[in-house]
């Protein structure tokens, strides 16, 4: 009994040992500063060149406060705590010149400085309304090629390979698009859309540029359909989807990124719509629509399986700004 009693004295102080340091790491746990930006750059308009207000993201466990050394620049939640989204408030510059802002953030004894510059370029939007058509593909014409409806019937069998198919590579140049791997040879013309990729090889479509004027810039979406290859085994390919900015100004999705996160079409024999906004795009930018798991020719290596898929009815149209 001596023993047990003993075992259940000890058990029982250390089990209050542990609750006492996590309660004592609680109350007591180091600060944390993270600032996501170090630099931000404005327009004239107090705004990002998409139109949009910046923003921060900050980490701060024990609480933050921010304070700006300019009239004409704030935030919208200058105290709070945890992981906040901080959006910059700046008013329009109305001086001469460009001008420069700072914001600190404290916590505890920790100090993080934001540069806030804003020039004098005036907002690049080109003026077009939301719903605007930049573009818009059904492929349709690859069809004279004698592709076969894939999806439709269910089967990959009967999908022409356009390097070998009368003069199908070049109407797929005039038409402005680009084969995103071309070493591979992995493209297919069906019955007015394209299946990519083949065992070991990944591809995607680089879409031709947008025709946004000079100087000019604009928010859009980019919708289209996929579907996933089932070959012989009757497996669904595991392949995932990726939009990426391959030249060019821009971002995706609202923030730094250039490339999504894969989509997964799912759906066996089945289009799955798709939708990915992307902002800041320029007559200079390049869009691609491509595997996942091509990875980016020349420089990784793309993964080793099967990730074939098909593409169709490609639309460009404006987005709102915010």
């Amino acid at each position: 009994m001596k023993k047990t009693f003993l075992h259940l004295l000890l058990l029982s102080g250390c089990v209050c040992l542990l609750a006492s340091c996590i309660e004592d790491k609680a109350e007591d746990a180091a600060h944390r500063l993270v600032v996501s930006k170090a630099d931000v750059e404005l327009i004239q308009t107090g705004t990002l060149n998409t139109g949009s207000k910046a923003s921060l993201d900050v980490l701060a466990n024990r609480g933050y406060v921010i304070t700006s050394d300019a009239e004409w620049l704030g935030v919208d939640k200058p105290v709070g705590k945890g992981r906040v989204s901080v959006t910059l408030e700046a008013k329009p510059n109305e001086t001469a010149g460009e001008r420069t802002g700072h914001l600190t953030v404290t916590s505890g004894k920790l100090t993080e400085k934001v540069t806030v510059t804003q020039t004098l370029d005036p907002d690049p939007d080109d003026g077009n309304p939301v719903g605007y058509v930049y573009y818009l593909e059904d492929f349709d014409w690859i069809a004279v090629y004698g592709g076969a409806d894939c999806v439709g019937v269910g089967s990959q069998d009967g999908a022409k390979n356009i390097y070998s198919t009368g003069d199908a590579l070049q109407k797929f140049g005039q038409a402005g698009l680009e084969d995103y791997n071309p070493v591979g040879r992995t493209m297919y013309a069906c019955a007015g859309y394209f299946k990519m990729g083949a065992t070991d090889k990944q591809t995607g479509i680089i879409l031709p540029a947008l025709k946004i004027g000079r100087k000019k810039a604009s928010n859009v979406e980019l919708t289209f359909e996929a579907c996933p290859n089932i070959g012989g085994s009757g497996k669904v390919d595991a392949v995932t989807v990726t939009v990426e900015i391959v030249e060019g100004p821009g971002t995706v999705n609202g923030n730094s990124d250039r490339k999504s996160e894969g989509i997964k079409p799912d759906q066996a024999w089945k289009w799955t719509p798709m939708s990915v906004k992307l902002y800041g795009v320029t007559a200079a930018t390049r869009i691609v629509i491509r595997s996942t798991q091509q990875g980016d020719p020349g420089v990784t290596a793309g993964e080793k399986g099967l990730f074939r898929w098909y593409l169709d009815n490609v639309k460009i149209v404006k987005a709102p700004r915010n």
